[in-house]
């Protein structure tokens, strides 16, 4: 008669029975996981060929306290979606979040109030030029 061998089981096979997900399946989720981890580890780091980490927007329920927490002067009128703040001689000028609805009304501003050759504009109680980089 002949000896029965042990047959290996292979990655697709499901270890157990009542389990949906194969073992295979595990070891891919898991190395998506890890290689997340190192993306990130990485992200903005010399060398590497990535872009610098985007800021993110700043949370906070009213201009105040979203302006304290960018390090804006007091009284300075920041909306939802600034990501920074830009200290001059003239004020301090909040930076939006590139496609957040603040940015979209700022571009809405700047097309309206520069129409016509002006040379400056008034929003937010601030005033911006209207000379174009």
């Amino acid at each position: 008669m002949p000896q029965k061998t042990k047959k290996k089981r292979s990655l697709l096979e499901v270890i157990n029975p009542f389990d949906k997900e194969s073992k295979e399946r595990r070891l891919m989720r898991k190395g998506r996981r890890a290689g997340k981890k190192a993306a990130k580890a990485t992200k903005g780091m010399v060398g590497f060929g990535s872009a610098p980490a985007k800021k993110k927007p700043v949370k906070g329920l009213t201009s105040a306290s979203r302006a304290r927490k960018l390090g804006a002067a007091k009284g300075t009128k920041v909306r939802r979606g600034a990501v920074d703040v830009q200290k001059t001689k003239g004020g301090d000028f909040v930076k939006y979040e590139k496609g957040s609805k603040s940015a979209g009304k700022f571009k809405a501003a700047f097309k309206k109030g520069c129409e016509g050759g002006a040379k400056s504009f008034k929003w937010d109680g601030r005033k911006y030029s209207c000379a174009k980089k």
